[in-house]
């Protein structure tokens, strides 16, 4: 592919300055040069990942290019207490704080040299432990969405496993086309579900000058309230959540479904179906094009609503909001707004009043890192070696005022890790706020559920696995988990 500068016209507005890391911890040591190697032959495949990013001017441009960001260090340490708190956490039998697995102590550890603002799109940070390595891959949220991150990982194994990948295209609307034009019409639940119009969508952005300076000097205020301690802070815990349990609350959530007027019966992952690729007429036959191909679905709760309503009431309200918000009508005038406004600064629209005004959750449960293999590259390749737990950030969305969440499928086949920034009056209180159907728990509410809708089959009822929650303190003893409600 030529070297070439290109803007994507129909991104999500409110990614454009994050990055999106992905942490594994690979439970057996592999070789630096073939993993260097292997980051050069993947830039050499794909161009877009060896290009920069521009942001003199919106929408921000990308090129292709062929500069390979890989910086690796060995530390003489081990992964002994992460794997017991892995471990232990699959020894519970109800939702439960992991106080072993500190998220901000693995931010350091997986990310390192790397500036505030990264120029280059993609970057590969390796760590060397004793027994152990730590992979963490980085990649513009402004270039990719979670999915593709995920692709880009794949394409990364399979390039050590020896084995071909699709050919690299530049996304649509990067050469000239509207996304919105290649929406294929063919749901057969389109005439069930009211679709989301233009205006809506519109609606749930802030868009010109003085409101968007009003909401900066919003959350600006906020941020000083939380300097000052007059108001609280946000702080991260991982949650792990039990298979049986989550059985549990998806068959109540199943029997809310059945009373619904659309009769579809999700699974566990596939209850919110946030998805474009799914209805945009796809790349040719073994090509692919790595795109930011998410949504935005809004729906409002209230807090008695959070607080009492049973979390298979709660998913049948999401579900059918999610039907609405992911209709190919709904799809066709979402991508329409991002076209019509790609020059512009597009900020969520957010309620005056309160100190939550929304959770922002973004599902990416459908992503299988139980099956990438590293032993391409491991020292010892007589058996596969997989990663034993993934690690999620998405650097700058979680910097904000409001609380954000992450969910990803487990490395041990758990269909989920969640990741979530919650706001609360203090961890001893153990009560779940329910913002996508008891993915997230809290004691406090919030007017407007904000989720950010990937091309994948994500989860609604709740997900198996770790849960990265953020409220203010906790009264656990450090490394022992703690029960958190059944």
């Amino acid at each position: 592919m030529e070297k070439v500068k290109y803007r994507c016209r129909s991104v999500h507005p409110l990614t454009c300055n994050a990055m999106i890391f992905t942490g594994l911890i690979v439970d057996a040591p592999l070789d630096e040069i073939v993993l260097r190697q292997t980051a050069a032959q993947l830039v050499k495949a794909w161009p877009a990942l060896g290009g920069q990013l521009y942001r003199s001017c919106r929408p921000y441009a990308l090129s292709t290019g062929s500069t390979v960001d890989f910086t690796s260090r060995t530390l003489p340490k081990g992964a002994a207490s992460w794997k017991h708190g892995v471990l232990q956490s699959r020894e519970c039998n109800q939702p439960t704080i992991i106080e072993a697995l500190d998220p901000e102590e693995l931010d350091v550890a997986f990310i390192f040299n790397v500036p505030a603002r990264p120029a280059n799109v993609f970057l590969v940070r390796v760590t060397f432990l004793q027994n152990a390595t730590l992979l963490c891959f980085g990649i513009s949220h402004h270039l990719a969405d979670g999915t593709a991150a995920y692709d880009v990982i794949r394409a990364y194994c399979d390039l050590l496993a020896g084995q071909p990948i699709t050919s690299p295209l530049l996304p649509p609307d990067a050469c000239g086309h509207r996304m919105s034009d290649r929406v294929i019409f063919n749901d057969p639940q389109e005439s069930l579900v009211r679709s989301i119009t233009y205006a809506e969508h519109l609606a749930n952005f802030t868009i010109g000058f003085w409101p968007t300076l009003l909401l900066i000097a919003r959350v600006v205020w906020c941020l000083l309230l939380r300097k000052l301690r007059l108001q609280e802070t946000l702080e991260e815990r991982y949650i792990y959540l039990p298979n049986d349990w989550v059985g549990a609350v998806h068959k109540r959530a199943l029997d809310a479904f059945a009373a619904m007027p659309v009769g579809a019966q999700p699974t566990r992952n596939n209850v919110i179906n946030a998805c474009y690729r799914r209805v945009v007429e796809p790349a040719q036959p073994g090509s692919y094009w790595i795109h930011n191909s998410i949504g935005l679905l809004r729906q409002k709760l209230s807090v008695s609503q959070i607080q009492t309503e049973p979390v298979a009431m709660l998913a049948g309200e999401l579900r059918l909001a999610s039907l609405r918000y992911t209709s190919p009508a709904s799809i066709k005038a979402f991508l329409r707004v991002c076209e019509d406004h790609a020059s512009q600064r597009m900020l969520p629209k957010i309620p005056a009043n309160g100190r939550m005004p929304m959770v922002m959750i973004t599902t990416w449960t459908s992503f299988d890192f139980a099956c990438l293999d590293f032993s391409g590259a491991a020292c010892d390749q007589s058996k596969p070696v997989r990663a034993l737990f993934v690690h999620p950030l998405v650097r700058s969305l979680r910097q904000g005022v409001w609380p954000s969440a992450y969910t990803l499928k487990g490395a041990q086949k758990e269909p989920g890790i969640p990741f979530a920034k919650v706001t609360f009056g203090g961890w001893s209180r153990k009560r779940a706020l329910v913002a996508t159907s008891g993915q997230v728990a809290a004691d406090r509410g919030t007017g407007i559920l904000g989720t950010s809708m990937h091309h994948d089959t994500n989860g609604l009822t709740p997900a198996s696995g770790y849960y990265r929650l953020l409220p203010a303190g906790s009264s656990s003893p450090q490394g022992h988990p703690t029960p958190i409600g059944k």
